[in-house]
């Protein structure tokens, strides 16, 4: 019986130690990283800056977890590829600028949601994705350029997101 144990145990070891090979060698490993803090400074460009801004809702903004790039059956949120130009379209309609608008859509999501979508998306500017100023132009001039003329720059624009954020604030925003 005690000879039975150690095959046993001898036998579960070898296992253990082949599937960890495996793990080791055939499958293909990740390395979760906290994101690299992204620099935005006096004189980028609107070009530097809708890049980081693409950067951004493909990485630490986590928007295209809802948001799809194109169109498609079952959007959870509206696509991006063309939000430039409702962003646009619901500007005029509320009768803002769609810089003032595309600031208030990020900080405070739950103002005006689009029809056919729920209102889930939460203020960016705030955990859990916490974005900085810049990061929220960048985005901002990401968002615009799918669709439209960036009219977003960095620093000029950081007055106009001041506003909306404490416009929000007033609201009583989470």
């Amino acid at each position: 019986m005690k000879w039975g144990v150690i095959k046993l145990f001898t036998f579960v070891i070898v296992i253990n130690i082949f599937f960890a090979l495996i793990g080791l060698y055939f499958l293909p490993q990740s390395q979760s990283l906290p994101p690299k803090t992204i620099k935005i400074e006096k004189g980028i460009t609107q070009d530097e800056l809708i890049t980081i801004g693409e950067t951004i809702i493909f990485s630490k903004g986590q928007c295209m977890v809802c948001h799809p790039m194109k169109q498609e059956t079952g959007m959870r949120a509206p696509a991006i590829a063309t939000i430039g130009a409702e962003i646009v379209k619901s500007a005029k309609e509320r009768n803002m600028t769609p810089e003032a608008y595309v600031f208030e859509a990020l900080v405070n999501p739950g103002e005006y949601v689009q029809k056919g979508f729920e209102n889930m998306m939460p203020p960016v500017h705030k955990p859990p994705t916490s974005l900085t100023e810049g990061e929220l132009i960048a985005v901002a001039a990401f968002l615009q350029s799918k669709g439209a003329n960036v009219t977003v720059s960095y620093p000029e624009s950081i007055p106009a997101l001041q506003e909306q954020i404490k416009i929000e604030a007033k609201k009583g925003g989470k």
